[in-house]
């Protein structure tokens, strides 16, 4: 089968430079010699197995994208391979889809430059949750009563659950053959069962610890979170007339500020710098992020999302939500939806003006959406107000 895949892949020769290791030891002594931006491995070899060499890559190159092309696996190895793998591909897995996956997780790296954040997202098994939403789904795991929708309800309030939840349901681990783009069909298709055994193997959810970077709030980042995919779902469902568009933006939404959650949590001292200088200066957090990391919160978000195998709309919606013209600049994209519900949720009674300056002014009127845009905004201060009072 190596054989085959090095013959089939010689049309790639001149976009990626590929080595064939014969087994897991020829694998290892390659990974000791140089840095490799991808590892696809089987599970079951004798000799060092898939697991034993990606644990191997992880301590060497945190970096490296690592994908697992293997039959089938029961419920104790997909455990084994939680946190170790980014990628799940079962065989028999056509050259396209295996083409696919690395033309995929290849452009998402080279859009990230820093190689420490590369570092840092390649090497996570788990996002931080709300403490307390954290508290709920743990309490909910254990109890023997709970049922998908309360798992569902728990899990769709929070970014780092749903991104995980999502990142199951769309692996080949779970035998799926389309993709999942909401946290209640997620957690439909896997079952309670699935995601009780694999909580109590493994740690898949953990909670953020506020002593990490006392200057980040992680409740002001959900607040947010949770708004934006509400006002981003409504914008579909009302304007577009689009309900399997507006869970997708929903869950965008809840997931396109992921990337502050692994700053904060992963370089701490930094953010915090970072978000001191915002505050002092008043500019937007992601151009202080640009000049600190040479890449902005949506980058490092869209990066981690790409590697755990999301859908493409929610990684571009991630990656491009404060510049949804990289994914079109015609009409109006999922990345758009969220970039303009993004805005919305920051409009203050007290300052009309806030959101404006956070707005792409220009995708505005090419997605025809000036006006409109204006009626959202009254709606939204209205909305505001009565809350208020």
């Amino acid at each position: 089968m190596l054989r085959v895949l090095k013959m089939c892949m010689r049309s790639m020769n001149d976009v990626w430079e590929m080595e064939f290791a014969n087994s897991g030891e020829e694998a290892v002594a390659w990974v000791n010699q140089r840095k490799f931006d991808v590892i696809v491995t089987d599970m079951r070899m004798p000799g060092i197995n898939g697991i034993q060499l990606l644990n191997h890559v992880l301590r060497q190159d945190p970096h490296t994208v690592r994908i697992i092309l293997s039959g089938y696996a029961d419920l104790s190895e997909v455990a084994s391979c939680m946190g170790l793998t980014h990628q799940f591909l079962e065989k028999p897995c056509t050259l396209e889809v295996l083409k696919d996956c690395l033309k995929r997780v290849t452009e998402v790296k080279s859009q990230l430059a820093n190689d420490e954040l590369c570092n840092l997202a390649g090497s996570l098994k788990s996002l931080p949750s709300v403490p307390a939403l954290y508290l709920e789904i743990t309490e909910a795991l254990q109890s023997p009563n709970t049922s998908a929708q309360q798992i569902a309800a728990i899990a769709s309030q929070d970014p780092g659950i749903s991104a995980k939840l999502l990142q199951l349901s769309n692996s080949a681990f779970i035998g799926f053959s389309r993709q999942v783009s909401s946290v209640a069909e997620a957690v439909q298709l896997l079952g309670v069962g699935v995601i009780q055994s694999l909580a109590m193997a493994v740690p898949i959810f953990s909670a953020f610890s506020n002593t990490h970077c006392p200057a980040f709030s992680i409740q002001q980042v959900w607040e947010h979170s949770l708004q934006t995919g509400w006002l981003a779902r409504r914008i579909c469902n009302h304007y577009l007339e689009d309900s399997l568009m507006g869970e997708q933006a929903f869950c965008a939404g809840i997931l396109h500020d992921v990337g502050k959650i692994i700053l904060a949590d992963g370089v701490p001292d930094r953010y915090a710098a970072v978000l001191k200088v915002a505050q002092e200066t008043q500019a937007p957090l992601w151009e202080v992020e640009q000049q600190y990391f040479r890449a902005t919160h949506a980058d490092v978000g869209g990066y981690l999302l790409a590697l755990w195998g999301l859908p493409i709309p929610l990684v571009g919606a991630v990656a491009n939500h404060h510049n949804p013209q990289r994914c079109s600049a015609g009409e109006l994209s999922l990345a758009g939806v969220v970039h303009i519900a993004s805005a919305l949720q920051q409009t203050d009674p007290a300052h009309p003006e806030t959101d404006l300056a956070l707005l792409d002014s220009e995708y505005l009127h090419r997605v025809g959406l000036d006006r409109q845009y204006k009626v959202w905004r009254e709606e939204r201060l209205a909305d505001s107000l009565v809350c208020d009072l």
